[in-house]
């Protein structure tokens, strides 16, 4: 597995990954982190060791107690020191790598704020809450 690549200068992107017990998901998750980002890995009081497989894999961990995602994602953009920040399940379910398109329109100029939505890609695809 490709290492997330830490550099000591301010980093181009920073890309928030509010965790919870995804040790299994963090290793293709943070290899898909574009070359010169930095994974910002929020714990959120993972139990499976999740916070230390993060910063062996060379993320920075950013604690936050408080549970929920919301918590998390905050936690994240305050640590954030980039001028551009990107948010991204921390699950393995949406590849981090796809965030580049974003972030090449804000860089543009054409855009000040970007957002993605997911899109179900066959019947199922989703659980009836999902869908709601």
């Amino acid at each position: 597995m490709k290492a997330v690549t830490i550099s000591p200068t301010t980093p181009a992107v920073d890309v928030v990954l509010p965790c919870l017990d995804e040790v299994a998901a963090l290793p293709w998750v943070l290899g898909r982190v574009p070359a010169g980002w930095r994974a910002l890995v929020v714990d959120n009081g993972s139990t499976d060791g999740s916070a230390e497989v993060a910063r062996g894999l060379g993320a920075t961990v950013v604690p936050e107690p408080r549970r929920g995602f919301g918590a998390a994602c905050h936690a994240g953009l305050t640590a954030a020191t980039a001028d551009i920040v990107c948010f991204c399940d921390c699950d393995g379910s949406l590849d981090p790598a796809l965030l580049v398109p974003f972030v090449r329109e804000v860089r543009a100029g054409r855009s000040d704020l970007v957002l993605g939505r997911r899109r179900p890609r066959g019947r199922g695809a989703w659980p009836a809450h999902a869908r709601a």
